[in-house]
């Protein structure tokens, strides 16, 4: 093989490898682009979870405030909002109340368990509810109104 075919074969063998590498690059750049796409959509789906359990929180104390949502299924639905967004704010002492009604009722049956009870357990586990109720009013009031005029920090995204 004569030097100018051996030259010629590696110039024909650069030109190939330089087009493959720029379709690599070519679908490279577009992965990246729909991948960048998808994080955007991720992070607007996960914003507008954010707010809507902002939202949530503070039509819940709303409820709770104006006694239209027993002080007790506001609590548990409260902490497990809170839990998700700022976790923090249930150590705070205004808060307390919330954690501590969650923890004290989360063992008593709910839906089609509450349902297949009997009248006398139905009546000891209202009967506990009622008194922890009561026993907590004040705090569970004031934790509710803290709710409604908390100002909740903006979603922040990873990115």
């Amino acid at each position: 093989m004569s030097s100018n075919t051996l030259i010629l074969l590696l110039i024909l063998f650069c030109i190939g490898m330089s087009a493959a590498i720029a379709v690599i690059v070519v679908r490279q750049r577009r992965a990246f682009k729909l991948n960048q796409q998808r994080i955007v959509g991720l992070q607007n789906m996960l914003e507008k979870q954010y707010n809507n359990r902002v939202e949530s929180i503070a039509l819940i104390a709303r409820a709770m405030v104006d006694k239209q949502c027993e002080p007790t299924e506001g609590c548990i639905r409260l902490k497990q909002l809170l839990d998700q967004i700022e976790p923090d704010l249930l150590k705070q002492d205004q808060y307390k109340v919330i954690a501590l009604i969650y923890s004290t009722t989360e063992h008593m049956p709910i839906k089609e368990q509450w349902k297949q009870l009997e009248k006398k357990a139905k009546h000891k586990y209202t009967q506990h509810r009622i008194a922890l109720e009561v026993e907590h009013a004040g705090e569970i009031h004031a934790a509710a109104v803290a709710l409604v005029q908390h100002d909740f920090p903006s979603y922040q995204s990873l990115g």
